[in-house]
């Protein structure tokens, strides 16, 4: 009995399992392991407490509520400060947005519904649980709206009469900086912004019909030439702010402020895009470009009349419509030209812009006393060579962007000879820097690195020679 039990095991004996079938099976096994390991561990993760923008989501499909809190914060209020009003806008209005759809795909990943692999790297990573908003601050979109808030909340001086009673001041508000408190507060999360409000004073009003005075002769005067043809904007700015300055009157002892008499440029009162200088002395398109040369040439003008020249800011490129010490450069508000009349009579300003000649005269009853003048170079300042890389360059080139401007340090003499003496007046004027802007293909990459600051210095070079009208300078085209 037991023999044939023992024969009968041997017939149910299982087959021994060779080499390679014992290694495919235990990796097999530990690879069904592993599978259940990171399960679980995906399991534990994705259960975890999970957050956006601070607000826990639901442990089912968080994407409702990922959408429902982006049009919250999209509808949240922004309170505005803006001076002379508080004004309330909402975050999209004010040019904030925030990326809903990057926002929804993490939650859903951090839930576990997202592919397998991506699921896996967030383990391996250990992705945060606590998410934030991706936020964008459109740079355009807030200029727009910032803008439109300046055109309803400024407040216009009214001018005080000219025995210095009356008046009020006014407001305006600073546009640049106030773009980026608004976008400052949208990407920090605030919630209450004051913006960058200046005072602006009162003007004196002007004599314009003054029934003693004589306006017959030409005090002095001065013209320089503008393209008419093919720069319609800056030919336009040119002729309208000629049409602004003509006709102001300077009584005996007082001021006359260009940015006073032809007021800020804008869409609104007529100007147009043309080319300008931005700090650092690049071309840009600007509202306005061109007016420059309508203060340049009243400078001129005031400059041989004998005026005092209260402000006075010099240009930093060279232009072919002045000679350097008579230009001069204005923006809104920051730079302006300010004129005082030292003559005991009303002076009217006449300017004409036509057809490429802008002339100004300043009209009296009299000519002013003769004028004599000279200018010298006293330092002159190297430009020196920035590069930048440009990844759409082909590999080894270099492209000149601009090529810059010398500077110079000029002194500018003149001797007015008034019925009782001479009287001889020296100022300096700097002409800044314009570095030479070139642009190089990828592999210059490590030469450019290598190499900060250029190819020149700022050395200088020569102390100056005298001349009489010394070389031109250029005024915002």
């Amino acid at each position: 009995m037991s023999s044939a039990f023992a024969a009968r095991a041997r017939s149910l004996r299982l087959p021994r399992l060779g080499r390679r079938s014992a290694i495919g099976l235990s990796l097999s096994l530990a690879m069904l392991a592993g599978g259940f390991a990171l399960a679980w561990k995906l399991d534990q993760r994705e259960s975890r407490p999970l957050t956006l923008d601070g607000v826990p989501l639901p442990a089912s499909d968080p994407e409702p509520a990922a959408r429902a809190l982006a049009a919250q914060w999209h509808a949240t209020e922004l309170t505005l400060d803006a001076g002379s009003q508080i004004v309330r806008a909402s975050r999209r209005e004010a040019g904030g947005r925030i990326d809903v759809e990057r926002a929804v795909a993490e939650a859903r990943l951090a839930r576990g519904l997202g592919p397998l692999p991506s699921r896996v790297v967030a383990l391996l990573t250990d992705a945060p649980r606590d998410l934030e908003w991706s936020i964008v601050a459109s740079r355009e979109d807030t200029r727009s709206f910032v803008e439109e808030l300046r055109r309803r909340t400024t407040v216009d001086p009214e001018p005080r009469r000219r025995d210095g009673s009356g008046g009020r001041p006014g407001t305006s508000m600073d546009l640049v900086g106030a773009v980026d408190a608004v976008r400052g507060a949208i990407g920090d999360g605030r919630l209450y912004v004051r913006l960058p409000v200046r005072a602006l004073e009162a003007p004196t009003e002007r004599a314009r019909d003054l029934r003693t005075a004589r306006f017959t002769e030409v005090v002095a005067a001065h013209e320089t030439r503008y393209a008419h043809l093919g720069g319609e904007g800056r030919a336009r700015n040119i002729e309208l702010s000629a049409r602004f300055l003509d006709g102001a009157t300077i009584a005996p002892g007082e001021q006359l402020s260009f940015n006073q008499v032809v007021g800020e440029r804008t869409f609104e009162r007529g100007f147009a895009p043309a080319i300008e200088l931005a700090r650092g002395g690049r071309r840009t398109e600007g509202i306005g470009g061109g007016v420059c040369q309508v203060a340049a040439t009243l400078h001129a003008a005031a400059f041989f009349a004998g005026f005092e020249l209260l402000e006075h800011h010099p240009h930093t490129r060279n232009s072919t419509y002045i000679p350097a010490g008579l230009d001069t450069a204005v923006s809104w508000p920051n730079k302006d030209l300010v004129i005082e009349n030292p003559h005991p009579f009303h002076v009217r300003v006449h300017a004409t812009a036509y057809r490429g000649l802008l002339r100004i005269e300043l009209m009296g009853p009299e000519r002013a006393p003769r004028v004599e003048w000279n200018t010298r170079v006293l330092q002159r300042f190297r430009r020196p060579t920035e590069r930048e890389v440009d990844l759409n360059l082909p590999l080894g080139t270099e492209e000149v962007v601009d090529e810059g401007e010398d500077g110079s340090l000029l002194e500018r003499t003149r001797t007015v000879y008034w019925a009782d003496g001479a009287v001889t007046q020296t100022d300096r004027l700097r002409y800044p820097v314009v570095s030479r802007l070139v642009t190089v293909g990828p592999s210059e990459v490590r030469a450019v690195r290598g190499a900060p600051g250029g190819e020149a210095g700022d050395g200088a070079a020569s102390d100056g020679a005298a001349s009489d009208g010394a070389a031109a300078r250029e005024g915002a085209p």
